[in-house]
């Protein structure tokens, strides 16, 4: 599996985890209602079984949806990207002992310090020429 595969797994994973506890639970839900007992004949004629895969649903829908959104920023290069894969940046942590905060990269897993910029930005950068005041300004991602 590529480091890109790995990251859109390790994206989705979450929602798929959410739309399979919603499942479950309204499986169980709808077994428990076969039991005889207080808590089967309460739950008789009730919709419990059908809203817990509609909730299930919609947080996984709402899961997925955030990380697609992720996706379409790192994408365009507005999020950080790991310096040895490419991939999008995990949220930051606090790093151990005290040294500030750190994110993973979802792709290769390498853990990146956050003391420093991840996001790349346009900065603009004088030319040196002799005379400074009609001096263009060059953007640092043009090419010489």
């Amino acid at each position: 599996m590529s480091y890109v595969g790995r990251m859109y797994f390790r994206l989705f994973v979450p929602s798929l985890l959410a739309l399979g506890a919603g499942a479950l639970a309204a499986g169980v839900t709808k077994a428990a209602q076969q039991m005889p007992g207080p808590f089967g004949l309460a739950s008789l004629y009730s919709n419990l079984p059908g809203w817990l895969l509609g909730l299930g649903t919609v947080v996984a829908a709402a899961l997925a949806a955030f990380q697609l959104v992720r996706l379409r920023l790192w994408e365009r290069g507005v999020l950080g990207a790991c310096y040895v894969c490419g991939c999008l940046l995990g949220s930051p942590r606090a790093a151990r002992r005290g040294l500030g905060t750190t994110r993973k990269c979802m792709g290769c897993g390498k853990v990146h310090g956050t003391n420093h910029r991840l996001i790349s930005t346009v900065v603009p950068l004088a030319v040196a020429v002799k005379d400074g005041a009609g001096a263009p300004v060059r953007s640092v991602r043009s090419s010489p």
